[in-house]
C-alpha cells in the first residue's frame, strides 16, 4: 500500500513518536489491499489534503490511506445510510473537514435542512422589509413558503393580508 506523505506539523519532533504509533497499532490508520483498490471497493487518499488537528501525538487524528464505503444511522430519521468513499474524499481533501469526522444525516436529511435553512433566510428577507406589507407577490412568496414549512394558519394570515392588498388596488 502506498503512503503519498505525512501530514504538515508545526513540531518536528513529533514526527517520530507519532510514526512509532502509527506503525505498532494499526488500528490508527485506515487502509485498504490492493484487491480492493483494484476492484474500486476502496479508493487510494491523499494524507497531505487531509486535516489533522493535534498538540502531542497521541492528540493525532491519523490519516487516512484509503477510502471505503462505510454505514451508519441517520440520527433524523433513523433509516440506514451510506457514507461513500467518494464523499469521504471531498469531505476531507476538498472541504478540509477534520479526518474523524462523520456525517450524522443521510443525504435526504441533509439536502431537506438545507433546504429548510434556505426557505427560514429566504423568508426572513421578505419580512425584515417594511415594503412586504404593501406588496402582494412578496406577500404570497411568503405565504408559499410558510405553506412548504407546514404552518398553513401562518400561510392564511399572509393570503388573508394579500387578499385585502388587492382589493385595496382593485
Amino acid at each position: 500500500m502506498p503512503f503519498d506523505g505525512m501530514m504538515l506539523i508545526q513540531r518536528e519532533d513529533y514526527i517520530g513518536s507519532f510514526m512509532k504509533a502509527v506503525t505498532y497499532s494499526s488500528i490508527l490508520y485506515q487502509w485498504a489491499c490492493d484487491d480492493c483498490l483494484d476492484s474500486k471497493k476502496a479508493i487510494l487518499a491523499n494524507p497531505r489534503k487531509q486535516y489533522h488537528t493535534f498538540n502531542h501525538p497521541m492528540d493525532a487524528a491519523s490519516p487516512y490511506l484509503a477510502y471505503f464505503d462505510k454505514r451508519f444511522t441517520c440520527e433524523q430519521c433513523g433509516e440506514l445510510a451510506i457514507f461513500s468513499k467518494e464523499e469521504q474524499q471531498y469531505w476531507y481533501e476538498e472541504l478540509r473537514f477534520v479526518v474523524l469526522s462523520w456525517p450524522k444525516t443521510c443525504p435526504t436529511c441533509r439536502k431537506e435542512i438545507r433546504t429548510q435553512k434556505a426557505l427560514n433566510t429566504e423568508l426572513s428577507e421578505l419580512l425584515k422589509d417594511d415594503a412586504t406589507q404593501s406588496d402582494r407577490a412578496k406577500l404570497l412568496r411568503v405565504a408559499e413558503i410558510y405553506m412548504e414549512m407546514e404552518k398553513p394558519d401562518k400561510a392564511k394570515h399572509y393570503l388573508t393580508v394579500a387578499g385585502k392588498l388587492n382589493k385595496k388596488c382593485g
